[in-house]
């Protein structure tokens, strides 16, 4: 994991469209995967689907974010990695068609899995456009990209409501990430893309490499733990309603999108990776333990908030440690970061409910600390890189 600290250069003029538009590919990312949550409950009332079958389609959406992350590398050599995003948008295209007009759970689940499909092609797509030789850079472009995506993943919700709201139909909501797709399509500037590998070479990745691989599957383990399970706990333990329970459960986004915002704009450029990986986990301690103990709302929802605000970086920072540990294989390095995350998010949140069902969501809590716990355990471990000579 790289610990140098670097001077952040600027960001060439003529880079500069080319890194917006691949902000809006994940922010329309962020927005698509927050909105098949949504949108789910309605898609079981339009299909008449149990619970047991509209819960199936988060499950295909997950395994599409595997898939591509297991192949986005090998598409990329099929096709060249400058048509990756093409691909990527073309399913997404379809998916999005498929759930919007399904006419039964086979088109739907289909649909879902193609939007993990898509998606996932489409994060790594970005984060191999975003990765610069310099760490800090790159840590920054990340920051930003990832706050911008989560505000568009807390507006999917209020736009899927307002839909419903005031035209009584939820499928206009899913038109939003259709027009803007095509739309980023048509603006992306292909010369940019020119000077990109065509065909990107079979690369080994390094052992450093996987040290940064776990931590992230720890800290997105941990960051869907708590976005899934956040209301339920507090809602347990306070004795609030749903509705405030889910209320205050949304001050784990306003400190994520707190502290990446922070880093987008450059918090910690001086500092290298390792103290502000170390220094967000310790924060995800206190948070998450707060969340565990307390009784009282307003302490509740300051330990959801401390939760977010250190899970963070470590997304971020973690990634940027993992692709300039591997300069070799980006592309693979970016599709295996898009693996990590699309396994932590399908295991993650049905292991901690698992464990609910089993004894209570307050017992099985502490698998969040120990999920932090382990993260620091990964961080301890990295290797050092060697000084320069």
């Amino acid at each position: 994991m790289a610990d140098a600290i670097e001077p952040a250069p600027q960001i060439p003029a003529q880079d500069k469209r080319a890194t917006w538009i691949s902000y809006s590919y994940l922010a329309v990312w962020g927005y698509v995967l927050y909105g098949i949550g949504n949108a789910t409950p309605y898609l079981r009332i339009d299909l008449g689907l149990t619970d047991f079958q509209a819960g199936l389609h988060a499950s295909a959406l997950a395994v599409g974010v595997l898939v591509a992350g297991v192949g986005a590398d090998a598409i990329a050599r099929r096709v060249g990695s400058r048509w990756l995003m093409d691909v990527a948008v073309a399913v997404l295209i379809v998916a999005l068609g498929l759930v919007m007009l399904a006419p039964s759970l086979p088109f739907s689940l289909t649909g879902a899995f193609l939007m993990g499909l898509g998606g996932g092609l489409v994060g790594t797509d970005v984060n191999i456009r975003l990765n610069r030789p310099n760490s800090v850079e790159t840590r920054r472009l990340i920051g930003q990209a990832n706050a911008l995506s989560m505000v568009t993943a807390a507006a999917a919700p209020v736009v899927i409501g307002l839909a419903v709201a005031g035209l009584h139909a939820w499928k206009v909501a899913l038109l939003l990430p259709l027009a803007a797709i095509i739309a980023l399509t048509l603006l992306r500037p292909r010369a940019a893309e020119a000077r990109s590998s065509v065909r990107p070479p079979r690369a080994r990745l390094p052992a450093d490499y996987w040290f940064a691989w776990a931590l992230l599957v720890l800290c997105v383990s941990i960051e869907f733990s708590f976005v899934f399970w956040g209301s339920t706990i507090v809602g347990k333990r306070t004795g609030v309603s749903t509705a405030d329970a889910t209320l205050l459960a949304s001050l784990f986004v306003v400190g994520m999108f707190t502290g990446r915002a922070a880093i987008g704009r450059g918090l910690g450029a001086g500092r290298a990776s390792r103290g502000i990986l170390a220094a967000g986990l310790g924060i995800v301690l206190v948070g998450s333990g707060l969340v565990w103990v307390s009784t009282v709302p307003i302490l509740s929802g300051l330990g959801l908030f401390l939760g977010g605000l250190g899970t963070a970086p470590c997304w971020p920072v973690g990634l940027t440690a993992a692709l300039q540990s591997a300069p070799k294989a980006p592309v693979s390095a970016a599709a295996r970061s898009t693996l990590a995350s699309g396994a932590a998010v399908l295991l993650a949140p049905s292991t901690l409910g698992l464990a609910s069902d089993a004894v209570g969501v307050v017992a099985a809590w502490p698998i969040i600390l120990a999920l932090a716990v382990a993260a620091l355990g990964v961080l301890a471990v990295t290797p050092r890189p060697a000084p320069a000579p």
